[in-house]
Protein backbone atom coordinates (compact mmCIF):
# COMPACT_ATOMS: atom_id res chain seq x y z
CA UNK A 1 0.00 0.00 0.00
CA UNK A 2 1.20 3.65 -0.81
CA UNK A 3 0.40 7.02 -0.64
CA UNK A 4 0.32 9.87 2.25
CA UNK A 5 -1.87 7.81 4.52
CA UNK A 6 0.27 4.50 4.37
CA UNK A 7 4.05 6.71 4.61
CA UNK A 8 2.98 9.73 7.36
CA UNK A 9 3.76 7.88 10.06
CA UNK A 10 6.43 4.83 8.44
CA UNK A 11 8.83 4.73 12.29
CA UNK A 12 5.94 4.63 14.88
CA UNK A 13 6.60 2.64 17.59
CA UNK A 14 4.22 0.81 20.10
CA UNK A 15 3.71 2.50 23.57
CA UNK A 16 2.86 0.50 26.60
CA UNK A 17 0.06 2.14 27.82
CA UNK A 18 1.52 2.27 31.25
CA UNK A 19 4.27 4.32 29.49
CA UNK A 20 1.58 6.01 27.81
CA UNK A 21 -0.03 7.15 31.35
CA UNK A 22 3.22 8.43 32.64
CA UNK A 23 4.17 11.04 30.17
CA UNK A 24 0.74 11.79 29.44
CA UNK A 25 0.92 13.24 33.05
CA UNK A 26 4.32 14.54 32.69
CA UNK A 27 3.26 16.38 29.30
CA UNK A 28 -0.22 17.63 30.72
CA UNK A 29 1.30 19.02 34.47
CA UNK A 30 4.70 19.45 33.15
CA UNK A 31 6.73 22.01 35.66
CA UNK A 32 6.33 25.41 33.90
CA UNK A 33 2.14 24.72 34.36
CA UNK A 34 2.38 23.59 38.01
CA UNK A 35 4.47 26.70 38.31
CA UNK A 36 2.20 28.89 37.09
CA UNK A 37 -0.75 27.11 39.04
CA UNK A 38 0.92 27.37 42.69
CA UNK A 39 1.86 31.13 41.66
CA UNK A 40 -1.55 31.54 41.60
CA UNK A 41 -3.20 29.50 44.38
CA UNK A 42 -0.98 31.38 46.70
CA UNK A 43 -1.23 35.13 45.20
CA UNK A 44 0.88 37.95 45.62
CA UNK A 45 0.38 39.25 48.98
CA UNK A 46 -0.44 38.66 52.72
CA UNK A 47 -0.56 40.85 55.99
CA UNK A 48 0.34 39.04 59.43
CA UNK A 49 -0.82 40.51 63.06
CA UNK A 50 -0.51 42.09 65.58
CA UNK A 51 0.44 39.28 66.96
CA UNK A 52 2.47 38.82 70.41
CA UNK A 53 6.37 38.16 70.91
CA UNK A 54 8.84 37.72 73.27
CA UNK A 55 8.39 36.05 76.65
CA UNK A 56 5.24 34.87 76.79
CA UNK A 57 4.12 36.92 74.29
CA UNK A 58 3.87 40.34 75.91
CA UNK A 59 7.01 41.65 75.37
CA UNK A 60 6.21 43.13 71.96
CA UNK A 61 4.00 42.88 69.19
CA UNK A 62 4.73 42.33 65.64
CA UNK A 63 2.88 43.46 62.18
CA UNK A 64 4.24 42.37 58.88
CA UNK A 65 3.73 42.83 55.29
CA UNK A 66 4.67 40.12 52.70
CA UNK A 67 4.71 39.26 49.43
CA UNK A 68 5.34 35.82 47.06
CA UNK A 69 7.68 36.30 44.54
CA UNK A 70 7.66 33.52 41.21
CA UNK A 71 8.57 29.80 42.28
CA UNK A 72 11.03 28.05 40.88
CA UNK A 73 11.08 23.90 41.03
CA UNK A 74 12.97 20.68 39.96
CA UNK A 75 11.64 17.44 39.21
CA UNK A 76 11.91 14.91 41.98
CA UNK A 77 14.06 12.04 41.65
CA UNK A 78 13.10 8.82 41.37
CA UNK A 79 10.01 7.11 39.69
CA UNK A 80 7.01 9.20 40.99
CA UNK A 81 5.91 11.83 38.64
CA UNK A 82 6.02 15.20 40.66
CA UNK A 83 8.30 18.07 41.70
CA UNK A 84 10.22 19.62 44.53
CA UNK A 85 8.13 22.95 44.58
CA UNK A 86 10.76 26.52 45.88
CA UNK A 87 8.43 29.41 47.07
CA UNK A 88 10.62 32.69 48.02
CA UNK A 89 8.82 35.22 49.91
CA UNK A 90 9.48 38.53 50.92
CA UNK A 91 8.37 39.77 54.50
CA UNK A 92 8.87 42.96 55.96
CA UNK A 93 8.60 43.46 59.87
CA UNK A 94 7.69 46.28 62.27
CA UNK A 95 8.95 44.74 66.20
CA UNK A 96 6.41 47.62 68.58
CA UNK A 97 8.30 47.51 71.94
CA UNK A 98 5.62 49.97 72.83
CA UNK A 99 8.46 52.48 73.80
CA UNK A 100 9.87 52.41 70.57
CA UNK A 101 9.84 50.28 67.14
CA UNK A 102 12.16 48.26 64.86
CA UNK A 103 11.57 47.21 61.20
CA UNK A 104 13.25 43.93 60.01
CA UNK A 105 13.59 42.61 56.48
CA UNK A 106 13.34 38.88 56.19
CA UNK A 107 13.63 36.22 53.23
CA UNK A 108 12.33 33.12 53.19
CA UNK A 109 12.01 29.96 51.08
CA UNK A 110 9.06 27.84 51.65
CA UNK A 111 9.56 24.31 50.13
CA UNK A 112 6.65 22.09 48.42
CA UNK A 113 6.47 18.71 47.59
CA UNK A 114 3.83 17.78 44.44
CA UNK A 115 3.12 14.56 43.18
CA UNK A 116 0.88 13.75 40.33
CA UNK A 117 -0.74 10.27 40.58
CA UNK A 118 -4.29 8.98 39.06
CA UNK A 119 -7.25 7.90 41.07
CA UNK A 120 -10.58 6.50 39.87
CA UNK A 121 -12.71 7.81 37.66
CA UNK A 122 -10.38 9.08 35.35
CA UNK A 123 -8.92 11.98 37.50
CA UNK A 124 -5.28 13.29 37.56
CA UNK A 125 -4.95 13.92 41.71
CA UNK A 126 -1.96 16.49 42.23
CA UNK A 127 -0.93 16.47 45.98
CA UNK A 128 1.17 19.38 47.85
CA UNK A 129 2.90 18.44 50.88
CA UNK A 130 3.27 21.33 53.17
CA UNK A 131 6.41 21.91 54.92
CA UNK A 132 7.44 21.47 58.54
CA UNK A 133 8.50 24.46 60.07
CA UNK A 134 12.06 23.78 60.22
CA UNK A 135 12.02 23.11 56.58
CA UNK A 136 12.16 26.52 55.65
CA UNK A 137 14.59 28.98 54.96
CA UNK A 138 14.71 32.04 56.86
CA UNK A 139 16.86 35.21 56.64
CA UNK A 140 16.47 38.45 58.77
CA UNK A 141 18.22 41.59 58.65
CA UNK A 142 17.46 44.56 61.28
CA UNK A 143 18.35 47.68 60.90
CA UNK A 144 20.42 47.89 63.72
CA UNK A 145 22.71 45.96 65.77
CA UNK A 146 19.98 46.72 68.73
CA UNK A 147 17.36 45.02 66.45
CA UNK A 148 19.78 42.53 65.43
CA UNK A 149 19.25 41.70 69.71
CA UNK A 150 15.76 42.33 69.49
CA UNK A 151 15.34 39.94 67.12
CA UNK A 152 16.46 36.74 68.72
CA UNK A 153 14.65 38.19 71.96
CA UNK A 154 11.37 38.13 70.55
CA UNK A 155 11.92 35.21 69.19
CA UNK A 156 11.18 36.51 65.28
CA UNK A 157 12.15 34.13 63.42
CA UNK A 158 9.73 31.22 65.31
CA UNK A 159 7.26 33.77 64.65
CA UNK A 160 7.58 33.98 60.91
CA UNK A 161 8.07 30.30 60.71
CA UNK A 162 4.69 29.89 62.52
CA UNK A 163 2.58 32.09 60.63
CA UNK A 164 3.95 31.18 57.45
CA UNK A 165 3.41 27.73 57.45
CA UNK A 166 0.07 28.20 59.11
CA UNK A 167 -0.80 30.43 55.86
CA UNK A 168 0.72 27.95 53.50
CA UNK A 169 -1.60 25.21 55.24
CA UNK A 170 -4.91 27.25 55.10
CA UNK A 171 -4.05 28.20 51.78
CA UNK A 172 -3.75 24.48 50.52
CA UNK A 173 -6.97 23.76 52.57
CA UNK A 174 -9.31 26.71 50.24
CA UNK A 175 -11.82 24.60 48.01
CA UNK A 176 -10.75 26.80 44.90
CA UNK A 177 -7.23 24.94 45.83
CA UNK A 178 -9.25 21.49 46.36
CA UNK A 179 -11.00 22.06 42.66
CA UNK A 180 -8.17 22.61 40.88
CA UNK A 181 -5.67 19.88 42.63
CA UNK A 182 -8.51 17.31 40.72
CA UNK A 183 -8.60 17.25 36.80
CA UNK A 184 -11.35 14.86 35.16
CA UNK A 185 -9.85 14.28 32.14
CA UNK A 186 -12.96 12.82 30.69
CA UNK A 187 -14.70 15.98 31.47
CA UNK A 188 -11.95 18.02 30.03
CA UNK A 189 -11.75 16.13 26.93
CA UNK A 190 -15.22 15.79 26.20
CA UNK A 191 -15.29 19.80 27.01
CA UNK A 192 -12.53 20.73 24.33
CA UNK A 193 -13.76 17.63 21.98
CA UNK A 194 -14.76 20.34 18.86
CA UNK A 195 -11.46 22.10 18.58
CA UNK A 196 -9.59 18.59 19.16
CA UNK A 197 -11.52 17.15 16.55
CA UNK A 198 -10.97 20.04 14.15
CA UNK A 199 -6.86 19.47 14.76
CA UNK A 200 -7.49 16.07 12.81
CA UNK A 201 -10.84 15.27 11.25
CA UNK A 202 -11.94 16.99 7.97
CA UNK A 203 -13.51 20.14 8.24
CA UNK A 204 -15.21 20.68 4.62
CA UNK A 205 -14.39 19.14 0.97
CA UNK A 206 -10.81 20.57 0.58
CA UNK A 207 -9.97 18.15 3.51
CA UNK A 208 -11.47 15.26 1.77
CA UNK A 209 -9.61 15.73 -1.65
CA UNK A 210 -7.13 13.70 -2.63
Amino acid sequence: MSGPAADEHPTDAVLPVEAFGEEFLRRVLHLERVLESIDRILGTEFALGPIGAGPGRKVAQITATGSFLPCTGEPLDGPEVGYRVLVPVEVDFDLDLRVDSHRFHAEVVVPLRVVMRTVEPLTILWDIDPPTAEDLEITIRGETRRSTVLQKVSGMDSELRRFLLRFVQRELEKPHVRRAQRIDVASVIDGAWPQIAAQFLPNGPEDRAG
